[in-house]
Order: C-alpha cells, then sequence, then structure tokens
C-alpha cells in the first residue's frame, strides 16, 4: 500500500465545537441499536470509533440538542448507505435488484404532508421512516421535492458506480467525469441541504438557480469531496477503489502519488477561494438583481457561514486519528486543530492563504499581461475517430449567409468595423454549418447558419465593445435588453439597434413560431444562459482576473453555447428520440462531453488570436497555466490529454451505457434506431466542428498581419471565449 503525507489543508475559516456534543452520542447509539443499523456493516466498537455524533457537533456548531440529534442520525443513516451497498451488491446481475432496493427507499418520503404507506422491512427503511417523520414537518412542498431529488440524485449515482464496478470496475474516469460523479455520490448536496433545516431557514426560490448560489454550493461539494479523497486515499486503494481523485489525477497525468496529492490538494485550495471570491463578490450583486429582502439576505448570509462551519468542522472531524479513516497510530502532519493552533506572529499564514502554494494560486489570476507577444502555440494532433460529410447545399447557404449578414448590419457597421467582407468570407461560417449538419435541407441550413452566426456576430459585439473598454455597466445594459428579443410571443419584440439585436430578432421570429410552448420555453432560456454568461467574461475583464479552473470548466459549456447543440441536432432530426432516452443521465453525461470538448478544442486552437490580440483571459489553456504554473507545450498536451478523454468518455457512453439504458426501457426496433441516428448525428457534429476549425481563416489570418490595428480592422475578434455560445466559438 502506497503510504501518502498528508499536505497541510488550506482551511481559511476555524473549526467550532457544539456543547451538545454528549446528548448527541448517547442519542447516537441508542438510535442505531433500535432501527438495526450495525450489522452486518458495523459492530458497536467501530461505529463508536467513527463517531459519527462529533461529526455533527463540528459541522453543526450552533444546532439545538433535537437538531444535533436529527444531524447526527441522517449522517449515520448516509453512511450506512455508503457502506452496505457495495458489499451487498457486486454482481452485475444484482443491479436489478439494488435500483428497487434504492428506489423504494423514495416512498419513504412523502412531499405531500402525508405518511408513506410502506411498511419498513430493513434498517435502512426504518432509519429513513423516523428521520422523515422528524424533518418534513414544518417544511415547505417545494423543499421537500428538493430535498427527495437530491437523494434520488444520490442514489442514481451510487448506481452507476455499482454498474462500473460490477463490470470489472478498473475503469477510470476522467477528471472532468469525475467530479461531476464525486458531487452526488459524496452526498454534499444532500448535506447541503440538511443545513438548510438545521439552520432552520429555506433558501430563497429565485436565488436557487442563480450562479452565486450554485457556484458556492458547487465548491462546497468539490473541495469537501477531493480533501476527502486524499485523507481516505490509503483505505480506498486498500478496498480496491480506482475511482479516488487521488487515483484519477494519477492516471490521467501518468505522475507520482506524491505529485498527485499535490494537485489535488492545490485544487481544494483552488476551490476555496473560489468559494471566498464569489460569497465576496458575486453574491451581494444577485441579492440586489434578485430584490431579496433584508430576511432573506440574512438567512443566505447564515447559510453561507453554516457552509463555512460545515467544511472547517468536516476537516477537524476526518483528520482524527482512530476514526472513520485515519489508524490510531497516525502522527499528523497538518496543522494542529484550530482549537489547539499557536496564535502568535506567522501561525495563520497557512490557514489564511499566505503560505507559498495558496499565495502563489491566488496571485496568479491577476498576473495576467495583455497585449504582449507570446510563445506561439503549435497545435497538437487531435484525437477524432468520426468522419466528415459535407451538406450539398453549401454554395447555396455561403450566398444566404452573406446576404443575411449585410442585412442584420453586421459587415462595416459604422463606427464598430469588427466585421468585413474579406473577414467574413474567411471566417466561412456556412461551411461551418455545412459540415456539422450535412443533411439539413436548404432552409434549415440557413436557419441553423444565422444561428451560428449570430452567436459570433453576438460574441465580437460584447469583446470590441464593452471588454476592451471594460464596460460593465454598459455589458449589463446590453444584456438587458438584448434578451428582450427572446418573447414568448414574437410581436412584443422592442426595435433593434445593433447588429446582434437585429440579428437575434430575426432568427428568433423565424424558429420560435415552428416550436411547442415547451420547447420554446426552454431554447430561450437556454439562449438567455449564454447571453448572461457574457456578462461574468466581463466582469473577469474588468479585474485582469484569469477565471479558477473548475469554475472555468463549466462555464465555458454555457459560453460555448453546448446546451443549445443538442436542440441544433434534433432540429434537422428525421426521427423523434424517446424523451425518457434524451432526458436520461447517460445523454446528459454525452453532451456535456461534447460541450467539454468543443469548448476546449476552440480554446486550442483560437488561443493565439485570444490572448496576444484580444487581451483574453477566458481560454482553458490560460486557466490551466494558472492553475498548474507550467509553460504552454504542457499544458497544450494535458489539453490535448483531456479532449481525448472526454471523446473516449463519449464513445464509452455510446457503445456501454446508452444500449443497457435502451434494454432497460425496452425500447422497440424504431426507437433503437432514432437513437443510433441521433449518435451519428452528434458523431459527424464533432468531426465537422474540428474540420472547420482548422480549416477557418478566423484563426490563421491574424498571423498574416503585422499591426494590432489591421488586424482588428481585417479579422474577427472575439472568439475563444463565448462565439460559440451559439455553436461556434467560444
Amino acid at each position: 500500500m502506497a503510504a501518502i503525507s498528508m499536505p497541510d489543508f488550506y482551511m481559511p475559516w476555524p473549526a467550532r465545537l457544539n456543547p451538545h456534543l454528549e446528548t448527541a452520542r448517547a442519542h447516537s447509539l441508542l438510535w442505531v441499536r433500535e432501527t438495526g443499523m450495525l450489522e452486518p456493516v458495523w459492530d458497536e466498537e467501530r461505529f463508536t470509533a467513527m463517531d459519527f455524533a462529533l461529526f455533527a457537533a463540528w459541522t453543526h456548531p450552533d444546532a439545538s440538542p433535537d437538531e444535533l440529534c436529527l444531524m447526527s442520525d441522517w449522517y449515520v443513516w448516509g453512511w450506512y448507505v455508503d457502506d452496505y451497498f457495495p458489499q451487498a451488491y457486486t454482481e452485475a446481475e444484482q443491479l436489478g435488484s439494488a435500483k428497487e432496493y434504492l428506489f423504494r427507499l423514495l416512498d419513504f418520503m412523502p412531499t405531500d404532508g402525508t405518511t408513506s404507506a410502506l411498511a419498513p422491512e430493513n434498517p435502512l427503511e426504518r432509519g429513513l421512516a423516523d428521520l422523515w417523520a422528524r424533518t418534513a414537518p414544518g417544511k415547505s412542498e417545494p423543499w421537500l421535492r428538493r430535498y427527495v431529488t437530491v437523494v434520488q440524485d444520490m442514489a442514481e449515482e451510487a448506481l452507476r458506480e455499482l454498474f462500473n464496478l460490477a463490470r470489472g470496475g478498473d475503469r477510470v474516469l476522467d477528471p472532468i467525469e469525475y467530479l461531476e460523479v464525486r458531487r452526488s455520490v459524496g452526498g454534499m448536496p444532500w448535506s447541503a441541504q440538511l443545513l438548510e433545516h438545521a439552520l432552520g431557514l429555506e433558501l430563497p426560490p429565485r436565488l436557487l438557480d442563480e450562479r452565486p448560489l450554485k457556484l458556492l454550493n458547487a465548491v462546497f461539494a468539490d473541495s469537501q469531496g477531493l480533501q476527502n479523497d486524499i485523507i481516505s486515499y490509503e483505505i480506498d486503494l486498500a478496498e480496491g477503489k480506482v475511482n479516488n481523485g487521488v487515483t484519477v489525477v494519477e492516471h490521467f497525468l501518468g505522475c507520482t502519488t506524491e505529485r498527485a496529492v499535490e494537485v489535488v490538494d492545490d485544487l481544494v485550495t483552488d476551490r476555496l477561494q473560489q468559494f471566498e471570491h464569489s460569497a465576496a463578490t458575486e453574491l451581494p450583486i444577485a441579492f440586489e438583481e434578485q430584490l431579496l429582502t433584508p430576511a432573506e439576505r440574512a438567512d443566505v448570509l447564515r447559510y453561507v457561514q453554516g457552509l463555512k462551519d460545515w467544511m472547517a468542522g468536516n476537516l477537524e472531524w476526518a483528520l482524527r486519528p482512530g476514526g472513520r479513516y485515519l489508524p490510531a497510530d497516525h502522527e499528523a502532519s497538518s496543522p494542529a486543530p484550530s482549537f489547539l493552533a499557536p496564535t502568535g506572529i506567522g501561525t495563520a499564514a497557512a490557514r489564511l492563504g499566505l503560505a507559498p502554494a495558496p499565495l502563489g494560486l491566488r496571485a496568479r489570476s491577476y498576473l495576467n499581461a495583455p497585449r504582449q507577444p507570446r510563445e506561439q502555440l503549435e497545435l497538437p494532433e487531435f484525437y477524432m475517430p468520426f468522419r466528415t460529410r459535407l451538406n450539398g447545399n453549401l454554395e447555396a447557404t455561403r450566398a444566404h449567409a452573406k446576404a443575411w449578414m449585410r442585412y442584420i448590419g453586421g459587415l462595416d457597421e459604422p463606427g464598430l468595423g469588427i466585421w468585413n467582407e474579406a473577414s467574413f468570407e474567411s471566417t466561412d461560417l456556412a461551411l461551418f454549418t455545412a459540415l456539422t449538419h450535412p443533411d439539413a435541407t436548404a432552409s434549415e441550413l440557413n436557419l441553423l447558419n444565422d444561428w451560428y452566426t449570430w452567436g459570433i456576430v453576438h460574441d465580437d459585439y460584447i469583446l470590441e465593445v464593452f471588454k476592451r473598454r471594460c464596460d460593465f455597466a454598459g455589458a449589463r445594459v446590453y444584456t438587458e435588453r438584448l434578451v428582450q428579443f427572446l418573447p414568448v410571443d414574437t410581436r412584443t419584440m422592442p426595435v433593434p439597434s445593433n447588429p446582434s439585436e437585429r440579428g437575434l430578432a430575426d432568427v428568433w421570429s423565424r424558429t420560435a413560431p415552428a416550436l411547442p410552448d415547451r420547447l420554446r420555453l426552454k431554447f430561450s432560456g437556454l439562449v438567455r444562459n449564454c447571453i448572461k454568461a457574457g456578462l461574468w467574461e466581463v466582469a473577469n475583464r474588468v479585474q485582469n482576473r484569469i477565471p479558477e479552473l473548475v469554475d472555468y470548466v463549466e462555464m465555458r459549456r454555457v459560453t460555448v453555447g453546448a446546451g443549445l447543440y443538442p436542440e441544433m441536432i434534433n432540429y434537422t432530426a428525421r426521427a423523434t428520440v424517446p424523451d425518457s432516452v434524451l432526458h436520461s443521465r447517460p445523454m446528459q453525461r454525452l453532451q456535456a462531453a461534447v460541450g467539454d470538448w468543443v469548448g476546449w478544442s476552440n480554446d486550442v486552437v483560437s488561443y493565439q488570436i485570444d490572448v496576444e490580440f484580444e487581451d483574453e483571459v477566458h481560454n482553458g489553456l490560460l486557466a490551466l497555466r494558472r492553475f498548474a504554473d507550467c509553460g504552454l507545450p504542457r499544458a497544450v498536451g494535458v489539453v490535448n490529454d483531456l479532449l481525448t478523454s472526454r471523446l473516449h468518455e463519449f464513445e464509452h457512453i455510446c457503445e456501454t451505457e446508452l444500449p443497457a439504458l435502451a434494454d432497460e426501457l425496452e425500447l422497440s426496433p424504431e426507437d433503437r434506431a432514432a437513437v443510433a441516428g441521433h449518435v451519428r448525428a452528434w458523431q459527424e457534429w464533432i468531426a465537422g466542428w474540428l474540420e472547420w476549425h482548422l480549416r477557418t481563416g478566423r484563426y490563421t489570418e491574424f498571423r498574416t498581419q503585422t499591426t494590432l490595428p489591421a488586424l482588428l480592422r481585417a479579422a474577427p475578434t472575439g472568439l475563444g471565449t463565448a462565439a460559440a455560445r451559439l455553436g461556434m466559438n467560444a
């Protein structure tokens, strides 16, 4: 077994211990005896050593005695599930039974105020029935539905983990896929919602889907999951688990265990610093935008403080020798627990982020030097297992594309000079559309081309008018006005005043009437998200701040327009894929893999123009170099490996998970053929994306320019961040 040294974990907040610990301890032991939640997973000695009551006391320092006992019992139940299922279900043939077992648990959590009619048949069900009876009273139905959804997500990810283990268990996930799985399997979203109960509050519903709160919850989940991976690494290794964050990094980078621990620890630090940044800079803006009342603001701030208490307390508990993770003779290499830590001058450096590693991560975020000659990037050999086909309507669409661009005022717009005929022809968006939609009819191809073109126009407009001028206020006004061109009733649009508005007004008025109400709302929501993501980019540009790595991964999917591509593909589909497949987790993961691949492949191709001529801080290579403090060739190699792994994930889902889903849903031959056609459409879309990027002049024409003004006049700018927001660029 590989022994590791614990890093000095970054933790900027002190841990506090609930004074009602002994009450919770006495209750906890009695509760597991009554529910039978000891055998076959634990014995009493092991249960007492793990001390889940202590965990609850560290993570909920202000809870009342009754609330602390409830929290302790929930954590016991959650860890029992975590330990029981890998022991009870080890064969592929048992997956059906495991699913039935897990989803029966949901029936013990009615959200309408009633009591479940089911009689508990085992320790998990007995425990859950008791917990729900103590949790549900006093909570709103929306809160209860949200809680049940979180538990269901945990169950589905646990089943996926069992699915992987049952088929050999040796498939190591790539880093992006692992982080997504870790969030749900680790139970952090569940713990975050339990925190609301412990604090006696419900977060304002209108804030739940806003970026600041979603980001804080994501950081909470990632930092605690990855931190736990380091602490539990030796146990996981002994149990044969390959999907631990340290193992994932070892496998992906081909590095030593020691180096993998350092990388994972840096990710934890980076995430926690993102938490600090967002809580201070993004959350107050959301308060104003959503018009939260003073009481609602106070609740949210209490919740944020609760997350801090939880993270600090979790670290104290996890590092306790003789507990769940560390042997009794473990010698701590981390700083002493906060209540024993020295308080003299200089002793808080590591905890407050002033030690060399945390300080370096924070400082490198702001060290981007704009408009400087940069090292020339050499394109790697991209992995591409799929082939392209060209739509026969290309030339007609080229003619239409130029006429449409002139119609919206995109060519030689007075006072802007962003586009001209030469740069437009060199970019050749019609070629992109013809490569990615080879079977579209002439009218379909024209509309798709106009959507992709509008995405580029919008992206370049944001760059030239707002990013270069660091005009956040102007960008906000532009954004708030632009989303008005996505009305449910297309007759209620304002009068457009610039090429971006005219373009969106036109494509939406041609698209919306043909969409059913549900799809119209969904599609307009996706476009709104892309538009609003531009404000995130402008805010970072104002601060000259290179985004934190994981935040960039997630926002890149939005800025590249990944959510819209499935709708573009479905638009030209000749057979309907069942909703049960389109909305399934395998299909969601497939779309996420594509979103990552298109965004980061664009970042590689557009890197030179992004950083050297557009003063861009939003590029995956920049984000990786900031995090890893590495050179350009190394960053390109790592990103290309990531691109390859995301396409391998795409292939794995198509070859393994979608067929298993088809069997589970008992799809008809016609539906299976529709799914196969959908997969082929994705494959051709991916191949077309890469082919266009390697042929377009959008990312190469700048190399022939001798001055920056000439570049800005002759070549479109702004690709590399949000342009593919609607299908093309970054």
